[in-house]
């Protein structure tokens, strides 16, 4: 089976994910999250709504055990689009980011978008733009 992702609600998961079996998450947006100290276990909430979807798409596992949980933090912007502009109070540092797994994968385009603009090639895209 392969990876699979459902929407509007937006559900993925990964079957025999790193051998811990089948991985089930929810990518809906969540409260701010300390990386440092935070706790990574999901919370009683999350772990039911897993549950719920678990027996509504495949109802085989439905009653399979929880073997773990964990939090699975990343980084975005509140409109979920990148950030790539000079900083506001120091014009000899950018800030890229906002890209959560979508920087990873967009990833050579954005360093070479970033390379242009520290470069001075390209103007600051307007979607991108901290003024946002």
């Amino acid at each position: 089976m392969p990876v699979w992702v459902e929407v509007p609600r937006f559900m993925y998961g990964i079957p025999g994910n790193e051998r811990r079996g089948f991985k089930i998450a929810d990518d809906s947006r969540g409260p701010d999250f300390d990386p440092t100290n935070g706790e990574r276990l999901a919370s009683p909430e999350g772990l039911k709504a897993a549950r719920e979807y678990v027996a509504m798409r495949f109802p085989a596992l439905a009653r399979a055990p929880v073997v773990e949980t964990r939090v699975c933090q990343y980084e975005n912007s509140p409109d979920h689009d990148f950030l790539v502009d000079r900083h506001p109070g120091a014009g000899n540092a950018w800030l890229v980011g906002g890209g959560s797994g979508h920087g990873f994968k967009h990833g050579p385009a954005l360093g070479e978008l970033v390379a242009q603009n520290v470069l001075g090639e390209k103007p600051v895209e307007p979607l991108f733009s901290y003024a946002r």
